[in-house]
């Protein structure tokens, strides 16, 4: 595992940052949904099993919702052993509803949280997101879909 945080690498994920927030309203014409966090109860360690375990829970929010959009980062612990996920989603679920597939799919994992996505000029989610990408090889992002 390599640790990267030249300036440059800093450029690159700033500039993915901007990307990621403009990305739902270019492409989508709206904006995105919703901010989710995933945790794991036990140790996760390959990127291979946490991404099946994030897929998982794609199908099951496409299974009611075929639009559902987004981005996914995998960022290490403290001790940068253990995955956790930072997802930013676009869909056309309710937020009960959306929360409601979140926690059936996610609970025997380990523990989720969802927010309203908000865009704030001071801080967004999408900026927190990128703040690790490629920091290591296991500081990946993903596309949030099959």
């Amino acid at each position: 595992m390599i640790y990267e945080n030249t300036n440059q690498n800093i450029k690159v994920r700033n500039s993915m940052g901007k990307w990621m927030k403009e990305y739902s309203l270019t492409e989508k014409g709206k904006d995105w949904d919703y901010c989710v966090g995933l945790t794991y109860r036990s140790k996760v360690i390959k990127t291979e099993t946490a991404k099946k375990n994030w897929i998982s829970l794609y199908k099951d929010l496409n299974e009611l919702d075929n639009s559902v959009y987004g981005f996914v980062v995998d960022e290490l612990d403290e001790i940068g052993i253990s995955i956790h996920h930072h997802l930013i989603i676009g869909s056309e679920l309710d937020e009960i509803t959306f929360k409601k597939v979140m926690e059936n799919n996610w609970n025997k994992r380990g523990v989720s949280w969802v927010k309203k996505y908000i865009k704030d000029s001071r801080w967004d989610y999408c900026d927190y997101m990128c703040k690790h990408i490629h920091k290591t090889n296991r500081n990946v992002f993903d596309v949030f879909s099959l």
